[in-house]
């Protein structure tokens, strides 16, 4: 064959498989482009609705009520389709139709952020009353919603015998509890722990500033290596919008905090106290009006000497005893099996705890720590309904398009389970976008700890002194905190917070005018003394022992040679380093117990015990 044919056959055979192959590489790079466009842009959307939560929680001494919540709550959801639309290629209603679901995991609940239809199931234009309106423009038009569907508690039923209750989990160890016991009506709330630790309780009702508690674990011997809860003194650093500032103390009634100032004149004829609330960046002083008698008795009985003092860490540890005694009784014998749906029948979830009891804890069974069978369950019981409803919903999504893509919930990872379950997250979707050859469809989970909705057990930021009066604040596991008192490492541990009293405020002045302030400075004379977060947590955040550990007593981590584990601090050890570790466990457990006392949501009078 003469050479001319050969090359007429190769440019009539090879050079389109050429052009198409190039095509097709050309469009697939394109498609992953747009995939990772997209990727990027989901992700950031969702963490700026993440920190516009924060931002809001953190500044808004209210978020915790219901309807403060909730717009929060919108203002985060508004602010992923603003940063999700932000660009010239595709607006709002463009992208909107593709998000089927934006998820805002809470301390008890969720909502999910969606399209819907605001009218009962199996509605029809007859029954609402408009028999005249097409059915399916009824739908589209007069009942269908986008926003947040109604709240959605973590709640699981048990049932066995004559036992049919309900159980509401949180993000920590609170829970509610209520239906038929043996026969019997109850509700009650409160805080799940292991009794067995909680020993000597001292509760005089008429003298509050001297009641404790001594918790410990019952393997541990000797009062001198135990953890006793007493009364605190906190304090806070407020800066006014008229500029002025000080340092003020502090305790929480009935999720407020109000605040003592021992400086402020008698004003008789006004009945004011010494006592105020931080509101609108002023200083507005309780009464002794008729009506505040609970109230102002609670707060001169927790006043001495001019300072005054906090009990709650004292009585989260006493009403958790109680609590956990109670629920033991009620609820023995109630496992994972006897979990049951809506419909009556038995619930299957990923993670199979067998026939150990959920809500009798002890010491193979503490609440507080992470592999508990109570946590275990709590965190199943999240993730069911999570998934349950999302799945629902994003189902449901599809229905408002005459599109050919299926929305449905994809596979979330166990690390993103994980994080969901355990911290207030944000959980966005986004399916069914045309990139190239395929659709888009991915998922973002990003978590934040700084808001008032809940306190992690790594969440207490632990003060330390040095000799010539620097203060610094620790994550609870850091190395260097760690290390005992020397002449050359002289740390006096001074107080324990959340860590939100580390995050600067802001104070509006007018318009376009503001003012910063950090709650932990404090004043020295007229100058601010300031207060640094610690080198060592910032630049070795990884190494770090953790929560679990502290709250148990005993560290362990590997040996400089890597060839095992070794014991690194045991309180019930005579070392310096064991000492240390007895008194960074008495700040962290009092700081926990307090801050989780002082939510909100578990002071108006919930504790039923």
């Amino acid at each position: 064959m003469k050479i001319q044919y050969i090359a007429v056959i190769f440019i009539i055979i090879i050079l389109p498989i050429a052009m198409t192959m190039s095509y097709y590489i050309s469009a697939q790079i394109d498609t992953i482009n747009l995939q990772t466009q997209y990727n990027t842009k989901l992700t950031n959307s969702t963490y700026d609705s993440m920190m516009a939560f924060q931002i809001n929680t953190a500044n808004n001494r209210y978020s915790s009520v219901a309807n403060s919540k909730i717009r929060d709550i919108e203002a985060a959801a508004s602010t992923f389709y603003k940063s999700l639309s932000n660009n010239e290629d595709m607006v709002k209603q463009d992208l909107t139709k593709f998000v089927p679901a934006v998820v805002f995991t809470l301390y008890d609940g969720y909502y999910i952020y969606t399209k819907y239809e605001n009218v009962y199931a199996g509605a029809t234009a007859t029954t609402l009353g408009r028999p005249q309106v097409n059915e399916t423009e009824l739908k589209k038009s007069q009942y269908e919603n986008e926003g947040l569907k109604p709240y959605i508690y973590y709640a699981c039923r048990y049932k066995k015998g004559s036992s049919n209750f309900v159980v509401n989990f949180t993000l920590d160890n609170a829970i509610t509890i209520y239906g038929i016991f043996n026969g019997t009506y109850q509700t009650l709330s409160g805080y799940l722990i292991n009794p067995e630790n909680v020993t000597s309780i001292n509760k005089n009702a008429s003298q509050p500033l001297n009641w404790s508690v001594i918790y410990n674990d019952k393997q541990i011997t000797g009062d001198s290596d135990a953890v006793t809860i007493r009364r605190e003194h906190l304090t806070e650093h407020l800066l006014f919008s008229d500029g002025s500032q000080g340092d003020y103390d502090y305790l929480v009634y009935n999720g407020q905090k109000i605040y003592y100032d021992k400086n402020k004149a008698a004003t008789p004829d006004l009945q004011e106290t010494n006592y105020f609330i931080y509101q609108n960046y002023e200083k507005e002083y309780l009464t002794t009006a008729a009506g505040n008698e609970d109230r102002n008795g609670y707060l001169t009985s927790r006043t001495s000497g001019g300072i005054l003092y906090s009990t709650s860490s004292v009585e989260y540890y006493i009403n958790a005893y109680e609590f956990s005694k109670k629920v033991a009784d009620l609820t023995r014998g109630i496992t994972q099996k006897d979990a049951i749906d809506p419909d009556g029948n038995p619930m299957t979830f990923t993670v199979n705890t067998g026939n150990d009891e959920i809500f009798v804890a002890d010491t193979g069974n503490d609440p507080l720590l992470s592999g508990s069978t109570f946590n275990e369950n709590r965190m199943q019981v999240i993730r069911k309904s999570i998934e349950t409803n999302l799945t629902t919903a994003i189902a449901q999504y599809g229905e408002f398009y005459d599109g050919q893509y299926e929305f449905r919930l994809p596979v979330i990872g166990e690390v993103d389970w994980e994080k969901i379950t355990n911290q207030v997250s944000v959980i966005s979707f986004m399916q069914g976008l045309p990139i190239g050859f395929k659709y888009f469809n991915n998922y973002c989970v990003i978590t934040n700890d700084n808001n008032e909705e809940t306190v992690r057990k790594e969440n207490i930021y632990i003060i330390t002194q040095n000799s010539s009066g620097q203060r610094e604040y620790h994550l609870p596991g850091c190395m260097e905190l760690a290390k005992p008192e020397s002449t050359s490492h002289l740390k006096i541990i001074d107080v324990a917070y959340n860590n939100l009293s580390f995050i600067r405020q802001t104070v509006r002045i007018s318009e376009g005018n503001y003012i910063y302030f950090y709650p932990q400075t404090r004043m020295n004379g007229s100058s601010i003394k300031t207060i640094t977060a610690c080198y060592h947590c910032i630049v070795n955040s990884g190494a770090v022992y953790s929560a679990d550990e502290i709250i148990e007593g005993k560290v362990t981590g590997q040996k400089d040679d890597y060839s095992g584990e070794e014991e690194k601090a045991n309180v019930r050890g005579s070392r310096a380093v064991d000492a240390r570790l007895r008194e960074i466990r008495t700040y962290y457990l009092q700081a926990l117990g307090r801050e989780r006392y002082d939510l909100y949501r578990f002071n108006m009078e919930s504790f039923d015990t």
